[in-house]
C-alpha cells in the first residue's frame, strides 16, 4: 500500500582532478593545473591551481608567484601566494615570500618569511587603508588625548562615576583568552 523510497541510491563519486609530481621530478617552467596538486619533486617556475596546491615535507616550488584556491605547505615556497582561500603553513613547513589571501594559518614549527594582506574571496582588500588614515587614524589620535571616547556605554557609566580607565579596560576585555 505504502512504498517507501529506496535510500540506497547511489549518486556516482565525482573524481576530483588530481596532480602529482613526484620526488626526483623537477618542472622548469609555468604549472597550470585544476583540482589538487600534490608537489613532492621540485617545481621552478609559477604556479596555477584552481584548487588546492599541496607541498609535501619534501616539496620545494620556487617562482614568482603561485595562484590557488587553497595552499598547504608543509616542504618549502620560495614564491609570493595568492589565494581566495586559506593558507596553511604546517609545522616544519617554509614559506619565503609576501601572502594575500581570505585566511592565513602558520603552525607553531613552521616558517613565514613575509608580509601578509587579508582579501576577501574575490580578492579585495578587507580593509581600505586609505579611509583608515581619513576617519580610524585621527580618532586614534583624539583618544590619545580622552579615552574616554572610545568606551562602551558600560566603561563610559564608570568613567563618569570617576573609576580609573585602566581598571576598567581591564574589567572589560579578558586578555588571556
Amino acid at each position: 500500500m505504502f512504498r517507501r523510497e529506496e535510500k540506497n541510491k547511489t549518486e556516482p563519486v565525482r573524481k576530483e582532478p588530481f596532480t602529482y609530481i613526484h620526488s626526483g621530478t623537477t618542472l622548469l617552467g609555468q604549472l597550470l593545473a585544476e583540482g589538487r596538486v600534490r608537489v613532492h619533486g621540485q617545481v621552478k617556475g609559477n604556479v596555477k591551481v584552481a584548487g588546492v596546491l599541496e607541498v609535501s615535507k619534501a616539496g620545494f616550488i620556487e617562482g614568482d608567484l603561485i595562484e590557488a584556491d587553497e595552499v598547504k605547505i608543509l616542504g618549502r615556497v620560495r614564491a609570493n601566494v595568492v589565494s581566495g582561500g586559506k593558507v596553511e603553513i604546517w609545522s616544519g613547513g617554509e614559506l619565503v615570500g609576501n601572502v594575500r589571501a581570505a585566511s592565513l594559518d602558520i603552525e607553531e614549527g613552521a616558517f613565514f618569511t613575509g608580509t601578509s594582506e587579508m582579501v576577501g574571496p574575490d580578492g579585495s582588500p578587507r580593509v581600505s587603508v586609505e579611509g583608515r588614515q581619513a576617519g580610524e587614524l585621527a580618532a586614534a589620535h583624539e583618544a590619545e588625548k580622552d579615552p574616554a571616547r572610545l568606551a562602551s556605554p558600560t566603561t563610559q557609566s564608570a568613567l563618569d562615576e570617576g573609576a580609573d580607565a585602566a581598571m576598567v579596560a581591564s574589567e572589560d576585555v579578558d586578555l588571556r583568552s
